[in-house]
């Protein structure tokens, strides 16, 4: 595994860049990956604001979207250039509201993070979900026994609804010309 994290200069409240290699072989790469077969994007309003997020994403790749909308909604909400590269790259889109998960079904918004990390290995492929979603429960448990019962039930179940909540987009044809 080779893990580097870009931060900006805000640090809190800044976007944060995780460039994350994983293979069976020692990596000896670069840090900084261009072109990924995974990229997730968890404040739609990096989208909203321009940051080339998606074009990350390598060709036949998987994008995930944190957000608040719906599928139906899509198609209003986020800017061409998003939809065209999607659409001319053959990329898998999903979309997952992870906030509302955190806050309403789990109880606790600060899970929302924990929801996000099962959605990528449900997604990623890099482990069986089953073995993913077991390593990040034994490891909730261990990381969070002493602050209660509550607390691990809490992230049991964002791990749990984070692993099949997300939402395979059926990319419209129309967005190739966006």
């Amino acid at each position: 595994i080779q893990a580097y994290f870009q931060y900006d200069s805000k640090k809190t409240g800044g976007i944060t860049i995780s460039h994350l290699r994983f293979g069976d072989k020692p990596i000896k790469a670069p840090y900084y990956i261009t072109k990924a077969n995974f990229v997730a994007c968890h404040n739609v309003a990096y989208i909203l604001k321009g940051y080339k997020i998606v074009q990350d994403v390598k060709p036949g790749g998987t994008f995930l979207l944190d957000c608040q909308w719906t599928e139906a909604d899509l198609d209003k909400h986020l800017p061409n250039s998003v939809k065209s590269y999607i659409a001319n790259n053959g990329v898998k889109f999903y979309i997952i509201n992870a906030t509302a998960i955190a806050a309403k079904e789990v109880g606790n918004p600060k899970v929302k993070n924990t929801v996000l990390q099962s959605a990528f290995f449900a997604l990623a492929k890099i482990l069986p979900t089953e073995d993913a979603i077991n390593y990040m429960k034994y490891m909730a448990t261990k990381s969070y026994s002493k602050f209660g019962e509550d607390v691990v039930a809490q992230n049991h179940k964002a791990i749990e609804r984070g692993g099949n909540a997300f939402v395979k987009v059926d990319v419209p044809e129309a967005w190739k010309s966006a």
